[in-house]
């Protein structure tokens, strides 16, 4: 009995995971607006948090371009860095602290949404770590830095321990003190594509463990 249980749970998430609409595509939407940005705030002169760093493809491209990269994680590092500009710690970000520089620019693709949620990334639970950490992250950066930011929107939800999805009510509380240069947003149709829409039409979406809208959006510290 046991295993027929186990094997219809691992089936309803295949199918969940396989049902319409889904994120498939997220992160090559995410990873270019991203990177295709960095070259604008960033040159051989930067100073370039990589925050949740993951397997490491924004710190390499930070890298490239020459700026001096501190990448952190809660898990081990992913990736060779090729580059001996970058440097890894294995981290929490409320505990940089004995950093003698300022930040130019701070990459946070698709990061924020998992802090504070335990059982996912090594997260510990603490229901406003999120907000806590974009005050944090704020104040590492130097004045008129820019925070490269990529995060679900929708209907405001917490979809423990997957994911936090942020609507009207949250996402101006995360994005306190910092004033937005750019902004896209982006929703699945009816084919499963990525189109872009308003931000209304994304903060209309009802996410869930497998869906959401996207924001990507350029911050600068005020």
């Amino acid at each position: 009995m046991k295993r027929l249980a186990q094997l219809l749970i691992s089936k309803l998430k295949i199918s969940r995971k396989n049902a319409l609409p889904n994120l498939s595509g997220d992160r090559d939407v995410e990873w270019t607006f991203v990177a295709s940005r960095i070259g604008r705030y960033a040159n051989k002169d930067s100073y370039v948090l990589d925050f949740g760093c993951g397997v490491g493809t924004l710190s390499l491209a930070a890298a490239s371009l020459g700026a001096r990269v501190l990448a952190i994680d809660l898990l081990p590092m992913k990736y060779v860095p090729v580059y001996s500009t970058i440097e890894f710690r294995k981290t929490d970000v409320m505990q940089l602290d004995d950093l003698n520089e300022r930040f130019n620019l701070v990459l946070n693709c698709s990061t924020i949404e998992h802090v504070g949620l335990g059982g996912r990334y090594n997260s510990t639970e603490a229901p406003d770590k999120d907000l806590e950490a974009m005050q944090k992250l704020r104040k590492l950066i130097k004045q008129k830095g820019i925070m490269l930011l990529t995060l679900p929107i929708g209907q405001d939800a917490v979809i423990r321990p997957l994911h936090r999805i942020y609507g009207s009510q949250r996402l101006p509380r995360l994005l306190e003190g910092y004033k937005i240069i750019e902004s896209l947003f982006l929703r699945k149709d009816a084919n499963n594509v990525w189109i872009s829409c308003s931000q209304k039409e994304a903060y209309a979406q009802v996410g869930n463990d497998h869906y959401y809208a996207l924001g990507c959006i350029v911050l600068q510290k005020v």
